[in-house]
């Protein structure tokens, strides 16, 4: 959406509220970014690396294009995101500290390793979910596809509509 289309959603919202001697959050478009961009949270740059395929190609065929093309790689880093996930202060309550993920053994055994080492208390295991699903983007890319990849952490969610969103990012 446009800078100035933002701006007039902000004045209609504006003049609906001026009736109540109110007025909305942000004053145009700039305010709305310069808010965004100085929130403390979720600043992980991106990064990017190329990677193709780089074993034996087939003999006397032409190899598949996806053996000859350049793959661009972005990510972030994963440990930032996670870190920027636990610190958020909005889930400074709704942390629930027993291992359930799965409801599996394997979980309360980690706790338990983590509770006996000395340099480790106060820690709390945070297993970390990763999913990715093809998506594809055609306006004005040429119908590229793309693989994001999301990650999530199994904190035992104690909000009644269980786990937030803001608990999950692409990496």
């Amino acid at each position: 959406m446009s800078g100035g289309d933002i701006d007039f959603i902000f004045s209609l919202w504006a003049a609906s509220l001026a009736p109540h001697s109110d007025t909305p959050p942000f004053a145009n478009h700039i305010d709305m970014y310069d808010a965004i961009d100085s929130t403390p949270l979720g600043d992980v740059p991106w990064q990017s690396f190329s990677s193709q395929y780089n074993g034996t190609l087939p003999e006397g065929d032409v190899p598949p294009e996806w053996m000859t093309s350049e793959y661009d790689v972005w990510f972030r880093d994963p440990r930032l995101l996670i870190h920027n996930i636990i610190s958020n202060p909005d889930f400074k309550d709704e942390f629930d500290y027993a291992p359930d993920f799965m409801s599996g053994d394997w979980c309360w055994k980690q706790a338990d390793l983590i509770a006996q080492d000395p340099d480790t208390i106060g820690s709390m295991f945070i297993p970390i979910i990763l999913g990715s699903d093809k998506t594809t983007v055609s306006v004005a890319t040429g119908h590229n596809q793309y693989w994001p990849v999301y990650m999530s952490i199994e904190s035992g969610c104690r909000l009644p509509t269980g786990c937030d969103l803001n608990r999950s990012t692409i990496v």
